[in-house]
């Protein structure tokens, strides 16, 4: 009998030996594909790379149109004043004209009346020499003043006519400035619509990878346990929940005019940040999937919303980096510098002098980043600091 159940006993090992063996070589196929996976996923993060670089001139161009739309928004406004200021011009040109015609209307009718007075009719009267003398001189000055009178009449009809030429010259330009602005609306707007194709093409292929690769991860994981059950003939603990992901700081109060009365030193203390928004990424946080600490604050917001400049300085850079997309820097004084990435559009250009609250650019999310929102950095002798710690209180929250 106990022949018997040793003999069961080595049975029974055998096969649950078996077993562990059959799902070790399954747990080393498992772990061969999640690797090749994590090189295609690598591959694919290269590409997006690579795209998001050929994509330079197309995230410059959005930017330019931008501004070239802003600019002609400024000039449309610039064109109805004038258009304004030339119907008021040309209202009180009119008026006068219709007094100068009444004026002129006057005289006419008292010169006929008066037909009997005229210069030949006086030389032949034989009146006496002294008053045809004198009715002579006021004749002439009748004429004068007639003749006066329709030159400044022929003057105005010439400025009204004038001011009805440039009138129509300035609804002209109106029109074709609102017909540029639609022109490049629809460049714009095919633009960014390409762009996004190729992004959003690039990063579905790396959600699905990811996700086939968290897929084989846990069932990574599953046969991981099960081999350690039947090599323990134990049962698997219990996996911790995950901790929900905690909302990041709002930022309610952005950076206005008040601040442009203070040096950029004293705003320590008082600074607000550019953007409204959510704080989801902290000067000195790990990034996800390694890498270098955060040197800055990612605040996500709405594609478009304005960034405005955290105190007064000049533009010491404005144009598209790889990583970054449509950068612009500022520099303050003092070996102080404020930058702000992934822009949809750079308002102000290389050597513009801003002030704080000013709008510099807006929203986006160009370089790569998948989410809309703006990266913020500022330094001093080029060395990071911590935004947070100048934030005035209630400027994030």
């Amino acid at each position: 009998m106990l022949i018997v159940r040793l003999l069961l006993l080595m049975c029974l090992a055998t096969q649950v030996w078996a077993s562990v063996d059959g799902r070790r070589q399954e747990l080393e196929g498992l772990r061969q594909r999640i690797e090749q996976l994590k090189k295609e996923i690598e591959q694919a993060a290269e590409d997006r790379s690579e795209v998001a670089d050929a994509l330079k001139q197309s995230e410059q161009r959005i930017s330019d149109v931008n501004r070239s739309l802003r600019q002609l928004g400024l000039r449309l406004r610039t064109l109805n004043r004038e258009l304004d200021e030339l119907s008021v011009s040309t209202r009180q040109t009119q008026a006068d004209l219709a007094a100068q015609q009444e004026r002129l209307a006057q005289l006419l009718r008292s010169s006929h009346a008066q037909t009997g007075n005229d210069a030949l009719r006086l030389l032949l009267s034989g009146r006496d020499p002294a008053e045809v003398a004198r009715q002579m001189t006021h004749l002439r000055y009748v004429a004068q003043a007639r003749q006066d009178m329709i030159r400044d009449y022929q003057s105005t009809l010439a400025r009204l006519r004038a001011l009805e030429a440039q009138t129509q010259a300035r609804r002209q330009s109106l029109d074709q400035a609102r017909a540029e602005q639609l022109r490049q609306k629809k460049a714009l707007e095919s633009e960014m619509r390409q762009r996004q194709a190729v992004l959003d093409k690039l990063s579905d292929q790396i959600r699905a990878q990811r996700r086939q690769v968290s897929t084989l991860v846990r069932d990574e994981q599953r046969l991981t346990r099960l081999i350690e059950r039947l090599s323990r003939l134990a049962a698997r603990p219990a996996r911790p929940a995950q901790k929900p992901r905690t909302p990041g700081q709002q930022v309610t109060d952005v950076a206005d005019a008040s601040l442009a009365n203070y040096e950029f030193e004293k705003l320590k203390g008082r600074l607000a940040l550019p953007v409204a928004g959510e704080i989801v990424s902290r000067y000195g946080q790990p990034r996800e999937g390694g890498g270098p600490a955060w040197k800055g604050l990612f605040i996500r917001a709405p594609q478009g919303r304005e960034v405005r400049a955290v105190g007064n300085g000049r533009v010491a850079f404005a144009d598209w980096l790889r990583g970054f997309g449509n950068l612009l820097i500022l520099d303050h004084g003092d070996g102080f510098l404020s930058l702000y990435s992934n822009n949809e559009s750079l308002y102000k250009q290389v050597g513009e002098l801003v002030r704080a609250g000013d709008v510099i650019a807006t929203v986006g999310n160009t370089g790569g980043q998948e989410h809309p929102g703006l990266y913020f950095e500022l330094r001093r002798q080029g060395r990071p600091f911590d935004p947070l710690s100048w934030v005035r209180s209630g400027a994030a929250g």
